[in-house]
């Protein structure tokens, strides 16, 4: 998972305002911490038969003690310096070097995300070299690599000249993979939360869940925002 350290004034500035800096910080954390006990509850319950998983968060800005509480069992480790594609071609080289077959990457952005939608990335690199989840934006929510098959050099290609922050990564990212001759795929697309106009819809969804599904953090700072 990739995530920032929420701090005010460098995490979710597009949101701000209608929230403030801190509103918007707090936001960043509680969004991260429910998607990761959301994930680790749901890998928790496959039981120890499940297919082995090597689980992390990969931060951007200082970590510093209790910026953000990662559940047992998971490492958190910086992305590194570079934009966003620099910092998304390190994490699939360092997985690569670690010895993983296939990688699957999302970020905090969409704290709503069905886990059966990782679940289908990681299956489906069976025959897939990439594959994307599209978001409504145009970027995405989710890129799956399958390490054990596609070349480095062809799955770096895939963040090499994206204009990240456009309606236009999703596009180019397919012509990328087009580009270096992988087998690229498309799963279900998703929504994630960037513009205010994100922040009525994620309230809504959240308290349209059972209650005891509920994303607490979440819903508490969304609550003292007005939402």
């Amino acid at each position: 998972m990739f995530t920032r350290v929420p701090v005010p004034g460098a995490a979710k500035t597009r949101l701000v305002p209608p929230l403030s800096a801190a509103q918007a910080a707090a936001l960043q954390r509680a969004m991260t911490e429910d998607l990761l006990e959301r994930l680790d509850h749901t890998l928790g319950a496959a039981g120890p038969s499940a297919r082995p998983l090597s689980l992390e968060v990969r931060y951007d800005g200082q970590f510093s003690s209790g910026a953000l509480e990662v559940p047992k069992g998971w490492t958190a480790t910086s992305q590194g310096s570079g934009d966003l594609g620099e910092r998304l071609a390190r994490a699939a080289r360092e997985a690569r070097r670690d010895g993983l077959g296939r990688l699957v990457i999302i970020g905090s952005d969409a704290p709503l995300l069905p886990f059966s939608l990782v679940e289908t990335a990681f299956s489906g690199l069976a025959d897939r070299d990439a594959l994307l989840a599209p978001a409504e934006d145009g970027g995405y929510v989710l890129i799956g690599l399958a390490l054990e098959r596609a070349a480095q050099p062809a799955v770096e290609s895939l963040f090499t000249g994206i204009p990240w922050g456009t309606g236009a990564v999703r596009e180019a990212t397919a012509a990328a993979a087009a580009g270096a001759g992988l087998r690229f795929g498309e799963l279900a697309g998703y929504w994630d939360v960037d513009r205010p106009e994100d922040l009525p819809r994620l309230a809504a969804s959240i308290r349209a869940l059972d209650a005891a599904a509920r994303p607490h953090r979440t819903v508490v700072v969304l609550t003292a925002a007005g939402f």
